[in-house]
């Protein structure tokens, strides 16, 4: 399994803290976002290598990190060539490009490289081991306002996807997705 992380986002909401520094890379007791949740991908077994997809403009701060970073395997870092938020290609573009240009031909660990957690992957990934399926991560959010800030599912009663909505105004359930995803291997 590959872990591909999305971090080439402009984080223009906290400006101007991340005009010119990555939000992924700030530190959080002493350690890079980034690196809290890599090291914690570290410890699962079947993990081959990392992905970082980033952009133009943060790219020599993720060649910094590399060099420090102390992960068990290989880490590839991707430009995606954007420059600024205006034009980016978002996420499912991002994953695409790395797919192709790297014709990636695995499993695939998708996270966005900006969350602090208080959970491990470990339990997710073994959960897509006994299904095996593609899967995504969801938790249940009773606050309307955290909804219309995330994606939302809409789930039947053997969990299958319905329908899927980022940042509904009138969330139609209460099944928030975190940009976790996990993608079967065609």
């Amino acid at each position: 399994m590959i872990c591909v992380v999305l971090a080439a986002g402009y984080a223009t909401r906290l400006y101007p803290l991340t005009e010119n520094f990555p939000k992924p890379l700030l530190e959080v007791k002493g350690k890079s976002v980034l690196s809290w949740l890599l090291d914690d991908v570290d410890t699962i077994a079947g993990i081959s290598e990392y992905v970082v997809i980033t952009n133009h403009k943060f790219l020599p701060s993720f060649q910094a990190w590399k060099e420090g970073c102390g992960l068990s395997h290989p880490v590839t870092l991707l430009d995606d060539g954007s420059t600024d938020n205006e034009n980016r290609l978002g996420a499912v573009k991002d994953i695409v490009f790395a797919i192709e240009q790297l014709a990636l031909d695995d499993d695939l660990l998708v996270l966005a490289g900006d969350n602090v957690l208080e959970f491990s992957f470990k339990d997710f990934v073994s959960f897509f081991a006994s299904v095996h399926t593609t899967c995504i991560m969801r938790h249940w959010e009773p606050s309307t306002e955290r909804l219309r800030r995330t994606g939302v599912v809409s789930i039947d009663d053997h969990s299958l996807v319905l329908e899927m909505e980022e940042k509904p105004k009138d969330p139609k359930s209460n099944w928030a997705v975190p940009p976790f995803y996990i993608y079967k291997k065609p």
